[in-house]
């Protein structure tokens, strides 16, 4: 199965819920882990940083198709 890429703009939602997360920035801290910045879609003000091996892993994780 191949993986998919993480990108600004995609959109990410855990199992189960309706909360729905918004891809803002991708960065690497400094031992080189990939992270992403998210947004809640209908709360701005509301952000999280999470690794993005964490927003691959569809038991944490889902892409929300558009």
């Amino acid at each position: 199965m191949a993986r998919r890429e993480v990108e600004s703009g995609q959109k990410y939602s855990p199992p189960g819920t309706s909360t729905v997360w918004v891809v803002v920035d991708l960065t690497q801290d400094a031992e080189g882990i990939a992270h992403a910045r998210l947004v809640r879609a209908n709360d701005s003000t509301a952000v999280k940083m999470i690794s993005v091996s964490a927003l691959r892993d569809q038991r944490l994780y889902r892409l929300v198709e558009e």
